[in-house]
């Protein structure tokens, strides 16, 4: 029998050049493949982030503030089909789309801002989707109102630390995998009085009306559509749960095996078989404790809807002389305590993202972390923590217009029906009312030929006033 011999010599010899001379054999031996190989792929990512980014920049975003009626009689399930709409956004994307023309799927932001105590909802879309939005709202809410608005995040600073204004934001993600749904708004909805539905939203509207004069608090759930892949994971898991084993793909080497055995088998059985191992016949669902079964149906009914990949990110700001993040962080702690589920799953703050400064250590990160924070929120950007996936369920009950029973002051909302005025009274300047400016009308570019002069009076007296007052 052949025997195989391994000679170390060569590395006996490579071991006994100096580090220079060993980096320069390694390479010339072929250790250039390998340098090809790493420059290869990282000049593919280059490329593919830079067809990426010139993609982007030709989409134009626009923010949008909704304002629902006073007296606001839906749950969470009017925005749960808003959400779903929104689902029809998510466009595919062929190897030419995506290695080419550097397409990205449409991100949407959904946010809740207040501004010296003054609550806004509002919508970070792309333009083209601007009546996709309208449309979703206006048929679950047909009297809210929509404007465009300016950037609230252009009139804060984006650099820390700064001389006026002190910042502090985080990240928020889910403590165990994304199959596992948080507490949504049908837990919290009852019929033991007239008053059936008790507004999760309450206590966070709360936090955010308590903000005083030079203080801002800011929510953002960005959010993104995505295929049906991710059910994958929730499948497997309830699979798990139920006992199930999934089958091992078959090979060539399964195929040719499995003749013979089955030639075997025919033979043995014409002598009787032997006696099989007798096995259990009870149903692995009926084996189930309670909990198991409730988290199994969770994990179920999670996966039935539509789904977005989805990043939380809150900001707060405040000029030095007034911050107290104390006021901030704790209670917004307390306000997504709502949505754990014991035996599912809850939201948790992501440290990593989080500037912190209680050791030393910790001290030199602040500064870049806040930064980071603050940028990304401007740009409604991906980066950070990484995005999990919520349903249309879970995205209603942690965003959603609040029920009439919630009696925070400083929320915009509309105080009557929509209705066109009459054509003689007078536009009252929103600039004046509320901190979110409505966004003027770009002004026409320079290059375009004036507008031609208005022809004369047939009669040749444009200028008579009597005239004029006559053609009224």
């Amino acid at each position: 029998m052949p025997t195989i011999t391994i000679n170390f010599d060569y590395f006996l010899q490579l071991g006994s050049l100096p580090l220079p001379l060993m980096l320069a054999r390694l390479f010339l031996d072929g250790g250039w493949i390998f340098i090809l190989v790493i420059f290869v792929q990282f000049g593919w990512i280059m490329w593919v982030q830079s067809r990426q980014v010139k993609f982007n920049k030709g989409v134009r975003y626009i923010l949008l503030a909704i304002d629902v009626p006073k007296e606001n009689e839906q749950t969470p399930k009017a925005v749960e089909q808003i959400f779903s709409q929104l689902a029809g956004a998510y466009s595919g994307a062929d190897n030419y789309e995506k290695y080419w023309i550097g397409k990205t799927q449409s991100v949407f932001s959904f946010e809740l801002v207040s501004v010296d105590g003054y609550v806004q909802f509002l919508v970070h879309t792309p333009a083209k989707f601007r009546d996709l939005i309208e449309a979703a709202v206006y048929a679950q809410y047909p009297d809210a109102e929509i404007i465009e608005v300016e950037d609230y995040a252009d009139k804060v600073p984006l650099k820390y630390p700064d001389d006026e204004w002190d910042c502090w934001g985080t990240e928020f993600a889910l403590k165990k995998p994304a199959a596992f749904p948080i507490r949504t708004h049908l837990q919290f909805e009852h019929n033991l009085s007239e008053e059936y539905f008790k507004d999760p939203l309450g206590p966070m509207l709360e936090i955010f009306s308590s903000m005083k004069k030079g203080e801002q608090l800011w929510l953002q759930y960005i959010i993104m559509p995505c295929d049906d892949s991710w059910k994958d994971a929730s499948a497997a898991i309830a699979d798990k749960i139920l006992g199930r084993k999934k089958p091992a793909p078959k090979t060539l080497a399964d195929d040719l095996v499995a003749w013979p055995l089955a030639v075997v088998n025919e033979v043995a059985g014409l002598g009787g078989s032997a006696p099989s191992e007798k096995k259990d016949a009870t149903p692995k669902m009926l084996q189930l404790s309670p909990g198991e079964r409730n988290v199994l149906e969770t994990i179920q009914l999670k996966a039935a809807k539509h789904g977005f990949l989805t990043k939380i990110r809150m900001v707060y700001v405040a000029k030095k002389t007034i911050a107290n993040r104390g006021k901030v962080v704790s209670p917004m702690k307390g306000a997504f305590g709502q949505f754990a589920a014991l035996d599912s799953n809850a939201i948790k703050v992501y440290g990593k993202v989080a500037p912190k400064g209680d050791y030393f250590w910790e001290k030199w990160s602040v500064p870049e972390k806040t930064n980071n924070i603050i940028r990304n929120y401007k740009n409604r950007s991906g980066r950070g923590g990484n995005f999990f996936v919520l349903n249309v369920e879970e995205l209603a009950t942690l965003y959603h217009f609040p029920y009439k029973t919630v009696k925070a002051p400083l929320i915009k909302r509309t105080e009557a029906k929509r209705a066109e005025p009459p054509s003689h009274l007078p536009t009252a300047d929103i600039d004046a009312i509320r901190p979110f400016k409505r966004k003027k009308a770009a002004p026409p570019p320079s290059h375009l030929p004036a507008p031609p002069p208005e022809p004369e009076d047939a009669e040749g007296d444009a200028g008579d006033d009597g005239d004029d007052l006559l053609k009224i």
